[in-house]
């Protein structure tokens, strides 16, 4: 009884202190920063009052990784993972968006670029997420920071952006692997975008 106190303690004490996702920082990829307003700490967004509608062809850039000063990843992560991580993202874009509407090439009318940095990478500590006491108080999550934006290919004009980080759900079982949560977050935020899309054309 003892031992399961004490370490329902230790993991009180790491979640309360590293498990809440960064504040998000800002690395000089986007092209524009000006008009992004507050969501949370940890989230800032911007989207251009009755312009989305008028995009329904997009070009996906390749996703880079644009590391914020902070990130503890720049020494942490092979590689090999970030180039997995990147098209995971961009995979998970085309397949959100490909079903209503186009991906494309080249630049044109009615066609927006997609320009997405991962600007943090963090892993998920699976032998905590193993135990029930800490996955539920988030102690293991994974997660992942990004900036994105889209612009009129044309034009380059900021329409929409996004500065964010977030962790993983610490009701899944994403935590179970070591890049999980990161990827299922990578897959909310491919969600949202079509959400945002989706919104925008049926007004």
């Amino acid at each position: 009884m003892k031992r399961t106190l004490h370490f329902t303690l230790i993991v009180a004490c790491v979640a309360s202190s590293g498990c809440a996702a960064r504040r998000a920082a800002r690395t000089g990829f986007l092209s524009d920063y000006s008009n992004l307003e507050p969501q949370s700490e940890v989230s800032y967004r911007y989207i251009a009052a009755g312009r989305l509608e008028a995009y329904s062809e997009f070009i996906i850039d390749p996703v880079t990784v644009h590391f914020h000063r902070r990130s503890e990843a720049k020494k942490k992560v092979s590689e090999e993972d970030l180039t997995d991580l990147k098209n995971y993202m961009h995979a998970a874009l085309v397949r959100a968006i490909e079903d209503r509407y186009e991906v494309v090439y080249r630049p044109g009318p009615g066609v927006a670029r997609v320009r997405v940095a991962l600007t943090d990478i963090k892993k998920a500590q699976i032998l905590l997420n193993i135990h029930p006491a800490s996955k539920i108080m988030g102690a293991g999550l994974g997660g992942a920071s990004l900036e994105a934006e889209l612009v009129d290919s044309q034009t380059n004009e900021q329409i929409a952006a996004l500065v964010e980080s977030q962790l993983g759900n610490r009701l899944s079982l994403d935590g179970l692997s070591t890049w999980g949560d990161a990827k299922a977050v990578m897959d909310d935020w491919a969600g949202r975008f079509r959400q945002r899309l989706d919104e925008a054309h049926v007004r």
